[in-house]
């Protein structure tokens, strides 16, 4: 490719694309864990549904990659944590946060919001392994 083709133009656009939705989803996920502490969540239930996703994590590829919403393994800690309990608790707990409007209007969907959760947990679930 040349520089300053028409090209070039189209792959930075899709480049500054992703880069946004990828801070986008770095703000929900650490909104999602602020509002996660508002959900009913035993510390074994946590722990259990953790090591499960973990082990699909790990199966995923590079541990050292960093968990995105649509990750197999952050899909699947969403569906064995998720109750209509601790959707209401997530859903709540959201209403109460004050971030960026376009941020927020993400986030009051529930199932983005309950995927961020899941992904909130697994980070800090590979960040705690990180530092032992």
């Amino acid at each position: 490719m040349q520089r300053g083709s028409a090209s070039d133009v189209g792959s930075s656009s899709v480049a500054a694309k992703a880069s946004v939705r990828t801070t986008s989803d770095v703000d929900l996920v650490v909104l999602a864990f602020v509002a996660g502490q508002e959900v009913p969540l035993e510390d074994r239930h946590r722990r259990a549904a953790l090591r499960r996703a973990l082990f699909v994590f790990a199966a995923g590829g590079d541990l050292h990659r960093e968990p995105t919403l649509d990750d197999p393994a952050v899909l699947e800690l969403a569906r064995d944590l998720d109750t209509p309990e601790r959707r209401q608790a997530l859903t709540s707990a959201v209403g109460t946060l004050e971030a960026e409007p376009e941020v927020l209007e993400r986030l009051r969907d529930p199932d983005v919001a309950w995927r961020a959760y899941a992904c909130a947990l697994l980070a800090d679930a590979l960040g705690e392994d990180a530092e032992d």
